[in-house]
């Protein structure tokens, strides 16, 4: 069916006053005034002179003008019991000034429904224009186990049976979004709604009506949602650090549209996220990353998959444009595309102005968000944990225990294994040995421990928010360009782990085990490294250099 929009008029009544939420219609929403959300929508699909606001304010009439609405000025303030039956009724002879005729469609819009759609407007017309009705509204469905108030005292069931809620028969309750009616049949019946009527059904969002402040947060969260792509992978040799830090970020930005893709033929980081909240699917190359940009077409992409292209990142400017893209630990040459750049221990070579460095600006698994503290200074070792990340491709924790074993140590030793690390040989070994797998609140582990073998990438960086001195050995090449292992956080770095020696290791393992003065400065280093890290800090650092403000959108 073919519409004539032409003989369509919006009317949006908006008064000055309001008591629940004051100035409501004026509230600045999203970035921009309530009334604005209305009266754009109403012009996606309307002509300009078409949309009207009525209203009682002077401030009003400037903004609806503004944004390119029509407007008919009521010298006199709306009275608070006034019903809107009755302000459009008395309106409709202006609205014929405006070149209205009865045959013509009068819908009402309400400024407080912002997230109505235009596709509403458009159903409103068809079924008017049908002939099936003679007035519309617009309904969200509603079905609970309701109770009434009695006459003579009490309350009593509206249902006949309690049973869960799919199961109850559909009510529909009126958002006011539309109300909608042939100009003549308002006049006709004094009223807007007229027997036979349509309802028109909205999703709870589409239908919410602003009546509270309560309702006004609900709004801002829905219209300042983003659509955030998350590109991350986790392989024996590339470890899990990419995938434990993209599930912060997301963690940390839940409220928004979140999607986390991994690498098809790395199935260690699909197989992460398959435990987790978040929509996530597996690739199979850059260019099907691209497809999968240019069909979402996200606000912001996240990229933690270590050195980036430029090509790539050219690609994804391409495939959505406007997208804002962030890297982290990133010295590709995709590093000077990225709008911004978050290295929290490697050296970055873009410009300052788009880069975020240092371990003050990391973060971490939400479970380091708690607040939670190390245990007070033992001067005695009582525990000590073992943690080279999720894979351990050099066997760091096998040689740190041998370590342990040579000097005779006979407390405990917790050892954290993680999805892809190889199984340890414990034979022969004399100690006290509790390996962990699966690890659901790691500060509680590490809360234990008076000292940590750790390798050199986020772990240590979690041992230091804890507050536990640490002895660092590097998987890779790749980790030694690591920046955060020092010793002024808590932190005694001996070298690529495999070029370490037995008698290195055992000496600085001997000093942690019985050197109380040399443990004791290295825990206090930790304790007073960062203090003001946050993962909330550092992601509300990186929207406002994105363009976003960050307390929109945190």
């Amino acid at each position: 069916m073919r519409l004539n929009l032409k003989n369509v008029w919006a009317l949006i009544p908006a008064r000055g006053g309001s008591v629940g939420v004051p100035r409501k219609n004026l509230r600045v929403v999203g970035g921009k005034p309530l009334i604005r959300f209305t009266i754009a929508t109403a012009l996606s699909v309307l002509d300009a002179d078409h949309v009207i606001v009525i209203t009682d304010d002077k401030e009003i009439e400037a903004v609806s003008r503004e944004a390119g609405a029509q407007v008919i000025f009521e010298s006199s303030p709306t009275p608070g019991d006034e019903t809107l039956d009755t302000k459009i009724i008395r309106n409709l002879p202006a609205l014929k000034k405006f070149g209205a005729h009865d045959d013509d469609i009068v819908l009402t819009l309400q400024p407080t429904s912002p997230l109505l759609p235009s596709n509403a407007i458009l159903q409103a017309t068809e079924l008017l224009e049908s002939g099936g009705c003679r007035s519309v509204l617009t309904v969200v469905e509603s079905r609970h186990l309701e109770w009434i108030k009695l006459e003579q005292g009490g309350f009593a069931p509206a249902y006949t049976k309690r049973v869960n809620r799919q199961h109850l028969p559909p009510k529909y309750r009126e958002t006011g979004g539309i109300i909608g009616a042939r100009l003549g049949d308002i006049v006709e019946n004094d009223s807007r709604v007229i027997e036979p009527v349509a309802l028109i059904e909205l999703s709870d969002e589409e239908g919410i009506d602003i009546d509270t402040f309560s309702d006004l947060s609900s709004v801002e969260h829905l219209l300042t949602r983003l659509k955030i792509f998350i590109r991350t992978d986790a392989a024996p040799r590339l470890g899990m650090g990419h995938v434990y830090r993209a599930a912060a970020i997301a963690t940390e930005l839940a409220r928004h549209d979140i999607t986390i893709f991994t690498e098809h033929s790395l199935p260690l980081g699909k197989e992460f996220f398959d435990h987790l909240p978040y929509k996530n699917t597996s690739i199979g190359s850059e260019e099907e990353f691209v497809a999968e940009v240019a069909k979402g077409q996200p606000d912001i992409v996240i990229l933690d998959v270590l050195d980036t292209n430029a090509t790539l990142l050219y690609a994804i400017r391409g495939a959505a444009p406007g997208v804002k893209i962030t890297t982290f630990e990133d010295t590709g040459t995709g590093a000077t595309v990225a709008d911004v750049v978050v290295s929290e221990f490697i050296p970055t070579l873009t410009e300052a102005d788009k880069t975020l460095s240092g371990i003050d600006n990391s973060i971490l698994a939400p479970a380091f968000e708690l607040g939670s503290t190390a245990k007070p200074f033992n001067v005695e070792v009582e525990n000590v944990l073992i943690l080279f990340g999720g894979t351990d491709p050099s066997g760091l924790a096998q040689k740190s225990l041998q370590s342990l074993s040579r000097l005779g140590y006979s407390k405990q030793v917790t050892v954290v294994r993680g999805l892809g690390a190889p199984p340890l040989d414990t034979t022969g070994l004399n100690l006290a040995i509790d390996i962990v797998h699966h690890v659901d609140y790691m500060p509680g582990i590490m809360k234990r421990a008076d000292f940590a073998f750790t390798s050199i990438g986020r772990t240590i960086i979690e041992l230091i928010q804890m507050g536990v001195p640490s002895i660092a050995m590097a998987q890779n090449q790749k980790e030694l360009s690591h920046t955060h292992a020092k010793a002024e956080w808590g932190v005694e770095m001996l070298g690529l782990g495999t070029e370490v020696s037995n008698d290195d290791l055992d000496r600085a393992t001997a000093r942690m085990l019985y050197d109380v003065r040399h443990r004791r400065e290295l825990q206090t280093a930790a304790q007073l490294a960062f203090p003001e890290r946050s993962n909330r800090r550092t992601i509300g650092k990186v929207f406002d250099l994105l363009g976003f403000d960050s307390y929109l959108y945190l």
